[in-house]
């Protein structure tokens, strides 16, 4: 196999960063240019907590210091083309970099519905550390007092419990049920809706926005039912579109949802590879494309790019899109399919729940937290969880649940699972909620002759 000498990254976020950093770890001597539009590399998930001041810009990038003294050659342009005939990518001020192989991190943009108002100042969208501090200076220079969420995602949560903490009165506006977005079924997340109510957020279910009022700042928003709510400020969280122009601009075949790539995370064209919020990918249960847009898989996605353009072939893992957030003083988690989505796919459900504390009775402090288990009844597998806990510690048993579906885990297998166990630090292994909630759908699953 011929060695690659030199290699062309577009993007550096989530993907791209990590990829040009393991490109230099596996092999020094290859030739890197990362080529970054966005203002610095961030760690995007810092962007709500930029928003109300509990952290700073300059503690959530990565300093490009770690590029130069990789070797690393960074470019401060946007790309604006690629010619994969010639193998070059061109950006915005007419330089041209020459490439060998090519990975595209070019991730998302946020959703900005076409209604009436969208362009008001007060109107923000939370993607880049620039949508953080204005809309940090926004709600101290106007002393927001009212602010409507639009869209219920990851994002949306947290601003909605983030503004509201800095007694700001939030609305929430949400197409479907809190937390349907999130992998959260309506049964779980009636908790998390009641414990938002208990601090004061109004969550509008069922309906969307239909106009932004307002002469050159936001007063207020209308929604479907027509009634009017007061605002100074809008933060809209409906999601991300995957930044596909350079690609098509390109003519790399494009998915359903996304950039098309394959089990090695190349494109239509072999030498060039992309991934993170860019492409589309296989769920893990339905073997369907879906869109995998968290860090995680963006992370490993240029881990593995970086490997195979060196010469490996390592395959990216299925898509499971584990989930979890601090919201108030509750904490969820979630991975794989919802009871809603999995009757879509025609799949049989078995549901357990189970409850617990997160400690042992005998210690003072123990918080409960709730698990659900969704089984698939045809072959016994667990095919989904969720959590909702008062305990912070808790909802990382979501990772314990997303490797035993990845690994093709039944009921049987999940009762004989075993936690590290301490009182002050877990629960009475006897009521461990996993294997517990697993037991169940044992009795269901292999009945007594």
């Amino acid at each position: 196999m011929s060695k690659v000498n030199k290699l062309v990254i577009v993007g550096c976020a989530g993907m791209g960063g990590p990829a040009a950093m393991m490109t230099k770890r596996m092999d020094p001597t290859v030739d890197v240019t990362l080529i970054r539009e966005e203002e610095n590399f961030l760690t995007r998930c810092a962007v709500p907590y930029i928003s109300v001041e509990k952290a700073t810009v300059e503690a959530s990038v990565k300093d490009d210091g770690m590029f130069h003294t990789a070797g690393v050659k960074l470019v401060k342009q946007p790309a604006t083309s690629i010619n994969r005939e010639e193998k070059t990518v061109t950006t915005a001020d007419g330089a041209i970099y020459p490439y060998e192989k090519l990975i595209l991190a070019t991730g998302g943009k946020a959703i900005v519905p076409p209604i009436p108002g969208v362009d008001l100042e007060g109107v923000f969208t939370v993607r880049w550390s620039s949508d953080a501090v204005k809309i940090r200076e926004w709600i101290k220079d106007k002393r927001v007092r009212n602010t409507v969420v639009y869209g219920a995602g990851a994002v949306g949560l947290e601003m909605a419990s983030l503004i509201a903490q800095k007694g700001v009165k939030v609305t929430m506006v949400v197409r479907s049920y809190t937390g349907r977005t999130v992998g959260l079924d309506s049964d779980m997340s009636s908790e998390l809706e009641s414990h938002f109510a208990e601090k004061g957020v109004v969550i509008r279910s069922r309906e969307v926005v239909t106009k932004i009022l307002g002469q050159e700042e936001v007063a207020a928003v209308e929604l479907s039912s027509g009634d009017k709510i007061d605002a100074e400020m809008v933060i809209l969280a409906l999601g991300v579109h995957p930044r596909t122009e350079l690609a098509e601009a390109a003519g790399l075949e494009m998915g359903e949802y996304g950039l098309e790539v394959n089990e090695y995370l190349q494109t239509s064209d072999p030498d060039i590879y992309a991934g993170g919020d860019l492409v589309e990918y296989e769920c893990e249960i339905t073997r369907k494309p879906i869109l995998g847009q968290i860090r995680p898989n963006a992370v490993i996605g240029g881990r593995i790019a970086a490997k195979n353009v060196l010469g490996y072939e390592l395959k990216f893992p299925r898509l499971l899109n584990s989930f979890a957030a601090k919201l108030f003083d509750k904490s969820i988690a979630s991975v794989g399919l919802t009871e809603a989505i999995a009757r879509d796919e025609g799949i049989d459900v078995f549901v357990a729940k189970k409850s617990a504390k997160s400690k042992h009775m005998m210690i003072e402090g123990a918080k409960p937290y709730t698990v659900k288990l969704l089984f698939d009844r045809a072959t016994k597998r667990l095919i989904g969880g969720q959590i909702i806990a008062d305990d912070e510690r808790s909802v990382r048993y979501i990772d314990v649940i997303a490797l035993a579906i990845r690994s093709g885990w039944t009921a049987l297998d999940l009762t004989t699972l075993r936690c590290a166990g301490q009182p002050d630090l877990s629960p009475e292994p006897s009521a461990e909620p996993i294997a517990v909630a697993a037991e169940d759908a044992f009795k269901e699953f292999y009945p007594l002759a």
